[in-house]
Order: structure tokens, then sequence, then C-alpha cells
């Protein structure tokens, strides 16, 4: 087994998810907990655990033992259930609280992953994973990212195997690469922008591998995105790139990634699993 920890971001509001309209197939419980719960601890599939479980069942196949799990103050329930997995499953869960300075939602992915750093700072001194709650990375993806010692890395997903629309494609990352490291890192693009990108299309999924000694002050120094209002993890790669244009090793990947926004993702990802 590998010593490279895992840290998942858990925190946020999912506000997409309770805006999205409730599809004709779900059950009273999975339009209960799409309302009220964070993504990663909806019930999926016909085992009826929770997405997160599945991603740690996957990260645990590929090697990691070690979790940082980052959540909301208010999250009792959740942390219950994820304590609950460290006997079953054997591994080592840590919790990294992220403050919403009296916000109602979470300052962003730069400022979780900061947080936790602060939280446990011997990820300051070590590298690490980190990914979302949402996405059902492989088994594949995760150890790809733990064979790299060398650089900060990331996952570049050949967008033609998501299995997503352009649509769908504008709430992602665009990514552009020269001689396999990362060069830019576009978040949000619109469609327009999207239609007229002659390269082949590359996103990013929010799966990571960094030095904590490389990426901290990025973290730290991260600005306020003026348009969305957060620290997003974009914008300190990005920043850490142009200081450094071989930071980050981009490894593509042509495989989907089950990925949890709206509710109608749910009948997808059981279907996936099943």
């Amino acid at each position: 087994m590998n010593s490279i920890p895992l840290i998942i971001m858990a925190a946020g509001v999912s506000s997409r998810m309770k805006k999205s309209s409730i599809t004709k197939n779900m059950t009273k419980k999975q339009i209960n907990q799409s309302n009220s719960r964070v993504k990663g601890y909806i019930q999926v599939a016909e085992g009826k655990e929770p997405l997160i479980f599945y991603l740690i069942k996957n990260s645990i196949n590929a090697g990691v033992k070690e979790f940082y799990i980052i959540v909301s103050k208010n999250s009792q329930e959740f942390q219950e259930y994820l304590k609950s997995l460290e006997n079953r499953l054997e591994i080592s869960i840590n919790f990294a609280i992220q403050d919403f300075y009296g916000n109602s939602k979470p300052l962003g992915t730069s400022d979780a992953i900061f947080q936790t750093m602060n939280q446990y700072d011997e990820l300051i001194k070590t590298r690490f994973l980190v990914c979302n709650c949402d996405n059902l990375y492989s088994v594949n993806a995760i150890k790809t990212l733990l064979g790299e010692s060398n650089y900060n890395s990331m996952i570049a997903y050949d967008f033609e195997y998501l299995e997503f629309s352009n649509e769908r494609l504008s709430s992602f990352s665009l990514l552009n690469i020269e001689n396999n490291f990362l060069s830019e890192i576009i978040e949000k693009p619109d469609i327009e922008f999207i239609r007229n990108h002659s390269k082949k299309k590359y996103v990013s999924m929010n799966i990571f591998s960094f030095k904590g000694s490389e990426i901290y002050k990025y973290l730290r120094d991260c600005p306020i995105n003026t348009i969305r209002g957060e620290k997003e993890i974009v914008t300190a790669i990005q920043n850490m790139i142009l200081e450094n244009k071989k930071s980050v090793i981009a490894f593509p990947l042509c495989e989907h990634v089950p990925d949890l926004t709206y509710k109608d993702d749910l009948e997808k990802i059981s279907k996936f699993l099943d």
C-alpha cells in the first residue's frame, strides 16, 4: 500500500443539486437526500452506500490507506458514517472542518485545501492527492497520480470520452498542455470559447497530486475570483505554472468519470455501479 494520503473535498453546499429538477424515477429518500446532503453522502446504486464509499473503495484499490476529508461544521451524521468506515475498510480518516467565515457557503476549493494544510501541518511537508467527493474516479486515475513523484500532477481527461454535452463542459476547466506539462487552465469557459477551441479538448475533473511545500504559498495567496466570489484551486495552479512552466505534469486519460452534479445524475451513477 502507498503512504501518500488523499484529501477529499466534501464541504460544499450542493446548490446546483438542490436547485435541479426531480426526475420521475427518484425515490422519496433520494429526493430528501439530494435536497439536504452533501453530494458525496447521497446514497447511490443497489448497495445503498453513499457515493463517497465507492470513491474510497477505488482509492483503497489504488493503494491509498490514509484520508483527510474536508467537511462543514454541521456534518456530524456524515462524520459518524465516515468514521464507521475506518474499521470496516481498515483505513485512517482525519477530518478537516472548513470555516465558512460566517457566510452561507465555503470560500472555494483553494481555501478548503489551505485550511486543511493549516489544520494538519504534516501535509505541508509531504505529497498528497486531492479530489472532489462527487466524482467517481477510477482506480487507474488514482494509481497514475500515485506513481508520479517528481512533479505536481493532474489527470487531463479527454472530453470525447467523458460523455458530457458542451454545455456541461462549460462547468469544468479546459486545459492546454505542452510537452506533457500543463501550460494553461481555463476555469468554466463559455460556450463560444469552447466551440472556437481548435485543440483537442482536455478537461480537469479536479483530481491532483501536489507537493505540499510547493502548492502551499499559491493556496495561501490565492485571490478571490471576482465573478464567483471564491478562491479556486484553478487560480492557485495557474499562478504556480506562471512562475514555473514545469510545475504540473498532465496525464491524458480516455475514460468516463461518473459525476454527481444534478438530480438526474443519480440514475446514471446507479446504472454505472450496477
